[in-house]
């Protein structure tokens, strides 16, 4: 019998210095081709939501963009970094994804990335967020790709788990991966429907073992998204939209 998916709790990152995950040429390199996709993707309108919004790292991708700019952010000190950056420019909320304070309809965007691999519970997550978005509005969020070529590698190898079974497995205590048709049906149960996709976790492992090719391996779209197509990226990105 298959032992139940564990996620993280909603004030999991409570205390933690989220800032330092970020430091070294590997983890600029990710940051940078996150927010990349993230600009390109948020186009702005009247209201934004970003669920898990940390520190407010990827903020500059659009506050400003939107009329009005929402963090929800569970873990106290992150917040308070976040106010300290962005000011009242922004609307702050301690808030679980499965329970969030909105109206319905109420969003044109709701971005949720580095969240998605720590749910247990990822088709009530999805529902809340359907059903804060207005009718025609974006979500962007990534998930962990358990298909990704290292695990197939390691399988092929015979060093590793079937990264083809299942739909949803625990990495550790607190990190999930799933199956990139599982997260598919996800979206369209629940009424979203795939617009784009981009893959990302290869580029930064590269620098960060090798920094020197930095400076000639830039975080790129097109190569993203291109990547994407073969969803064997350790980190998938998603354009949906509510129908």
């Amino acid at each position: 019998m298959t032992d139940p998916v564990k996620g993280l709790s909603w004030k999991g990152y409570e205390g933690q210095d989220y800032e330092g995950f970020w430091v070294g040429a590997g983890k600029q390199y990710l940051d940078e081709l996150e927010q990349a996709i993230v600009n390109h993707a948020l186009t702005g309108g009247d209201a934004v939501v970003e669920i898990g919004a940390g520190f407010g790292r990827l903020g500059r991708c659009y506050v400003g963009k939107y009329r009005a700019a929402h963090m929800v952010e569970p873990a106290t000190n992150l917040r308070e970094i976040a106010a300290r950056t962005y000011g009242a420019g922004v609307s702050y909320h301690e808030a679980s994804v499965y329970e969030l304070p909105f109206p319905a309809d109420h969003f044109d965007a709701v971005l949720m990335v580095r969240v998605f691999h720590h749910l247990d519970r990822p088709e009530a997550a999805l529902r809340e967020i359907h059903r804060i978005l207005k009718p025609g509005g974006t979500l962007v969020f990534n998930y962990s790709n358990k298909r990704n070529v290292r695990r197939v590698a390691s399988y092929a190898l015979g060093t590793g788990a079937n990264p083809f079974a299942g739909e949803m497995e625990n990495y550790n205590h607190v990190l999930i991966g799933h199956a990139p048709a599982y997260v598919d049906r996800l979206l369209a149960g629940v009424g979203l429907q795939v617009q784009e996709e981009y893959g990302a976790g290869i580029g930064d492992l590269i620098v960060g073992r090798l920094p020197a090719l930095g400076v000639l391996l830039k975080p790129s779209l097109r190569v993203s998204w291109a990547l994407a197509a073969f969803r064997l990226a350790p980190s998938q990105f998603v354009v949906a939209r509510k129908a």
